[in-house]
């Protein structure tokens, strides 16, 4: 799990989970800004801006993804498994 950073006038996470970048493993801060989020992984001076509502598209798609994959996979548990086997 990350943790949460809490100064006066911003407050970042850091991610628990490397994100592999140029092939080393880099932790990834996220710091909180009223328009929009700034990310930058660890080692890596380049900050990159990422507006909020463009965090909640991603967010959303990922989840109608999630969730259609969630169906497929209990529709594909509850089918009953058949044998066609030739004696």
């Amino acid at each position: 799990m990350g943790y949460v950073i809490e100064l006066k006038s911003e407050t970042l996470y850091v991610t628990a989970v490397d994100i592999i970048w140029k092939g080393k493993p880099r932790r990834m801060t996220i710091e909180s800004r009223p328009e929009y989020a700034v990310i930058q992984l660890s080692g890596i001076d380049e900050k990159f801006p990422v507006p909020w509502d463009e965090v909640f598209q991603a967010a959303n798609t990922r989840h109608k993804m999630n969730t259609r994959l969630e169906r497929h996979a209990m529709r594909r548990a509850n089918r009953p498994t058949v044998s066609h086997r030739k004696s």
